[in-house]
């Protein structure tokens, strides 16, 4: 099968992520195409065919329309993947000139003119279904390759981390209050990097707590990080999916979520945190470690095997041949 990845941005996020390690692992066993900013061209297997293109600066020029006509054709695939509505969007205005069955990915849980009446389209969670209309609409987990996790060195304390852009999102601010109201010796680890960075900084040195909270920015480390912490915490408002919660599924001992994204398809009620109880859930954990442990480790052998990368791209490969067939139908 001959297939182009269509990626919208040029930061690193965790949707970025996602789109680059499943292009890798679709380039196994087809031809592929991606087309995406030039910084993540180092990302990629060297079997992909790169097209680097400035899709942010660029979407709405004539001449950059055409470019990436031309590019499409030139490949010629038998089948669009895109990620992000800007990506989306230009496709439906190239789709009457190119002819090529195109599938969208909605990553997230916002309502977006984009992801209305789609042809076809993909969900990574129940809740993200809830934000998308196409003639026919999947679900399918994101996944994540498996790298071997190396313990490294941590502070002595019970260790917390937390993984994901310094965003409001994320919920970090409610956290820093939490684990400042911890009764026992604790270090926290946020690894990411964002434009939250000196509000948190601010609110770390007010609430006195400097000497036990690290923001480690970015990490190309976090299974390693994981693998080597006491306890992973995801504190966030809103996620698609959360990429965090599959890694922490593949390397954390234990891990606590707030109610979002795929947590709620995966996590029993027991670890599943209200944003209010932060403090009180963190506590629980650490004085009844050992229990928790058995639970999590019960939830992993239950659920991993489904967020593998391979298993991701089995699901993206029956998607994408349903999608060929449907639409020479279509088009009679």
């Amino acid at each position: 099968m001959r297939i182009v990845q269509f990626l919208h941005g040029n930061e690193l996020g965790g949707m970025e992520k996602f789109c680059l390690d499943l292009s890798n692992a679709l380039a196994k066993e087809n031809d592929l195409c991606l087309i995406a900013d030039p910084v993540f061209r180092k990302y990629v297997d060297e079997k992909i065919v790169f097209v680097p293109l400035d899709v942010e600066k660029s979407r709405n020029n004539v001449w950059f329309l055409w470019k990436l006509y031309r590019e499409i054709k030139r490949f010629s695939p038998d089948i669009i993947h895109a990620h992000k509505q800007n990506s989306i969007q230009i496709l439906k205005r190239l789709h009457p000139f190119l002819r090529i069955p195109f599938i969208a990915t909605k990553h997230d849980t916002q309502k977006k003119k984009a992801f209305m009446n789609l042809m076809y389209a993909v969900a990574i969670s129940d809740e993200t279904m809830q934000t998308v209309k196409a003639k026919k609409l999947y679900k399918i987990y994101n996944g994540i390759p498996y790298t071997k996790p190396k313990r490294i060195q941590m502070p002595s304390a019970f260790n917390i981390v937390a993984v994901g852009g310094l965003r409001r999102v994320k919920g970090y601010d409610d956290l820093l209050i939490a684990v400042s109201q911890l009764s026992f010796p604790y270090h926290l680890t946020i690894l990411g990097e964002g434009a939250e960075r000196k509000h948190l900084e601010d609110q770390i040195d007010a609430l006195g707590i400097a000497k036990h909270v690290t923001l480690a920015g970015f990490s190309d480390r976090i299974h390693d990080y994981l693998y080597s912490a006491d306890l992973q915490v995801i504190s966030s408002h809103s996620e698609g999916f959360s990429l965090a919660m599959v890694e922490g599924l593949f390397y954390a001992p234990m891990l606590l979520s707030t109610k979002v994204g795929v947590s709620l398809e995966i996590l029993p009620e027991n670890i599943l945190m209200d944003r209010k109880a932060i403090t009180e859930c963190i506590e629980d954990v650490y004085y009844n470690y050992n229990q928790y442990k058995e639970i999590f480790l019960k939830i992993k052998q239950t659920h991993k095997k489904h967020f593998t990368i391979e298993h991701c791209v089995e699901n993206y490969h029956e998607v994408f041949k349903e999608v060929l067939w449907d639409y020479s139908q279509v088009r009679g």
